[in-house]
C-alpha cells in the first residue's frame, strides 16, 4: 500500500488545517496569559529614548530570524536524529535534502521503519520545538520563546500531516519513506 501526498498537497492542507487554527489558539492564549509576557522592551522606549529602543527592537527581530533559521535546521536535525536511533544502519540510514521547488528541507530515512518509530520521527521536532517551548514560554512569560514556539508548530504542519496518514497502518507494520513527497509505502517484510 503506498499512501502519499505531493510537497505542495501538504503546504496547502498545512496552510488550510494548521496555520489558522494554531494562530488563533496562540491569540486566545496570548490574551488569557497577557500579563505573564514580558513586555519591558516596549516599556524601555519611555526611559531610554526611541532611537535606542529601536536599536533594541530591532536586535530583538534580528535575534527571531536568526533563531527561526537556526531552528529550520534543528527541526530537521531531530528528524535525522531520531531516524538515526530507529535504523538498522544508523547516520549511514540517513538523509537530507531540500526541495527547491516549495523551498522545504526534509530528512528522509533510507531504509523502513514500523509505523510506531516513524511517528516518532515525525512528531520529534513538534513536540521539542513546538509544544515544549510553548509551556516553557507560558511559565517563563518570555514572549519571544512564545513566537518561537507557534512558529515552529506551524512549521511542523507537514510532519501532523504525515503522522495522520500513518495512523491507518498498524503501529508494527514496516513503512519505506518517500524521499520526493510526503508520504510512504508499507513493507511486506524487511
Amino acid at each position: 500500500m503506498k499512501s502519499e501526498i505531493s510537497i505542495e498537497q501538504a503546504n496547502t492542507l498545512t496552510r488550510k488545517f494548521i496555520v489558522l487554527p494554531v494562530l488563533l489558539s496562540a491569540a486566545v492564549v496570548f490574551v488569557l496569559f497577557y500579563g505573564r509576557f514580558d513586555f519591558s522592551f516596549a516599556e524601555s522606549a519611555k526611559h531610554i529614548g526611541f532611537w535606542p529602543w529601536m536599536l533594541r527592537y530591532a536586535g530583538w527581530v534580528t535575534a527571531f530570524i536568526a533563531a527561526v533559521a537556526a531552528g529550520i535546521f534543528i527541526h530537521e536535525g531531530i528528524h535525522g536524529l531520531f531516524i538515526a536511533m530507529f535504523a538498522r544502519g544508523g547516520f549511514s540510514s540517513l538523509s537530507f535534502g531540500y526541495d527547491k521547488k516549495t523551498m522545504s528541507p526534509y530528512a528522509h530515512s533510507e531504509v523502513p521503519l514500523r509505523v510506531w518509530q516513524m511517528t516518532v520521527v515525525c512528531l520529534s521536532p513538534l513536540f521539542f520545538m513546538g509544544i515544549l517551548p510553548f509551556a516553557a514560554a507560558l511559565y517563563y512569560g518570555s514572549l519571544f520563546i512564545y513566537l518561537f514556539s507557534v512558529v515552529f508548530i506551524i512549521t511542523a504542519g507537514g510532519d501532523i500531516i504525515y503522522a495522520r496518514l500513518l495512523l491507518k497502518v498498524p503501529l508494527r507494520t514496516f513503512v519505506e519513506d518517500l524521499p520526493d513527497s510526503v508520504g510512504f509505502r508499507t513493507m511486506e517484510r524487511q
